[in-house]
Parts: structure tokens; sequence; C-alpha cells
């Protein structure tokens, strides 16, 4: 059987890389959702990286703008772009030092901490089985694409949306641009 890719995976070897040590993402930053992109019939992941801060109030964490993007090719894991995303011109005007918003949003303050892990592997599953389904190693059932979609939608953070939106429209539409509970 062909080697399935893993996100979990993908994490732990971008995070133990050579590239990632020197390209010098400041302790704290941590890799959002991840974004799946089409380019020249490549399949490729952003990981967008951002940061929280505790506040010691409960549903009060700060939530701060995605600030690196790491492009890889899949399934090599192949490096094919590193962005800061203060220094690009489509993020002009977002003050990086300053939160977006509050970690847990409302749609997600039902779940307690296992519930919310739980959900948490279900997306990070789901984004498996749908990279696998277009390298041609899995099954492809649209309803995969749906369980990304609403787990993407219930679990990320709103404020953080617009972000998504410019890194990848695409993505965006296909995956979190039909939620009309946040108004998007």
């Amino acid at each position: 059987m062909k080697q399935t890719v893993s996100i979990e995976k993908i994490k732990k070897n971008i995070k133990n890389s050579g590239f990632y040590l020197n390209c010098k993402i400041p302790m704290g930053y941590t890799i959002g959702f991840p974004v799946l992109q089409i380019r020249n019939d490549c399949l490729c992941i952003a990981l967008p990286y951002l940061k929280y801060q505790t506040t010691g109030v409960v549903d009060k964490t700060l939530v701060f703008p995605i600030r690196y993007v790491i492009w890889l090719e899949l399934p090599t894991e192949k490096i094919i772009r590193y962005e800061d995303c203060e220094y690009s011109e489509v993020f002009r005007g977002i003050d990086f030092d300053k939160p977006v918003g509050y970690f847990r949003h409302d749609a997600i303050r039902q779940y307690d901490k296992a519930q919310y892990n739980q959900l948490y592997r279900e997306l990070m599953e789901a984004y498996d089985k749908v990279i696998n389904a277009i390298l041609g190693k899995g099954e492809y059932l649209p309803e995969d694409e749906r369980k990304l979609s609403r787990l993407l939608q219930l679990l990320m953070e709103p404020s953080l949306r617009p972000m998504y939106k410019v890194i990848d429209p695409d993505f965006y539409s296909k995956y979190l641009g039909k939620d009309e509970k946040h108004g998007i």
C-alpha cells in the first residue's frame, strides 16, 4: 500500500527541520489550521503560524494575527515558500503585536477541553483523508470534504478568517465561505 500523508507528521517534521530552525520563528508561535492549494498541478499546504496569549480569564486567551506562513509541496514536504506577513503588501496595516480576538469563540464555548481536542483530531483526520484522496492514496468521498469544511468552520476563530481569505481565496471559498452562522 502507498504511504499516506498525515498533517500531524507534517507538523512534526517541519518543527524538527533545519529550515524551521533557521527561519527563526519566535518561540510561542504555533501552527494554525493548514491551507490546501493546488499550484502547477501539485498539492501544496500552507502552515500559518500565530500566537496565543493567556490572560488568566476563561475564554479570554488572546489570539494574534497569522504572522508567518511556510508552504510545502506534498507528498515530498519540500519547502517552496516562506513568508513573514508583516512585510507583505496584502497585510499592510495589520498590527501583528495587537490581538485580533479571543479563544474560545462563541461557537465552541459549549465544548470542554476533551471535546474540543476530539473535534480537533477529527478535523486533522479529515485533512488527511482529503489530502490522501487528492494524492491518489485513498478513497475520495464528498462527505470527507464536507466534514473538513464543517469542522474548520466550527473550530476556526472568526477573527482569523479574513487572513485565511487573503492567504488563499479559493481555499477560503471552498471550506470557509459557506458558513452562514458567522456572516461570511
